[in-house]
């Protein structure tokens, strides 16, 4: 199996494209581990672009800063 190279740009445009991707579904499409996309979620959250979401039914990604 192959690993793809991904950053937090890509992350942080897949979130963009799609507020409701999860973290296992990043995983899959990038081909790299859970623990990756939720650092790399970790440095967007701290960072102060993304905060997530959850109501009563349903959860998602909201983008707070521009990249």
């Amino acid at each position: 199996m192959k690993k793809t190279k991904i950053s937090i740009q890509i992350i942080y445009n897949e979130i963009k494209t799609n507020p409701k991707v999860s973290q296992k579904e990043l995983s899959r499409k990038y081909n790299v581990c859970e623990r990756t996309i939720r650092r790399y979620c970790k440095v967007l959250k701290d960072s102060g672009y993304i905060k997530y979401v959850i109501d009563s039914k349903n959860s998602k990604w909201k983008i707070i800063n521009k990249w």
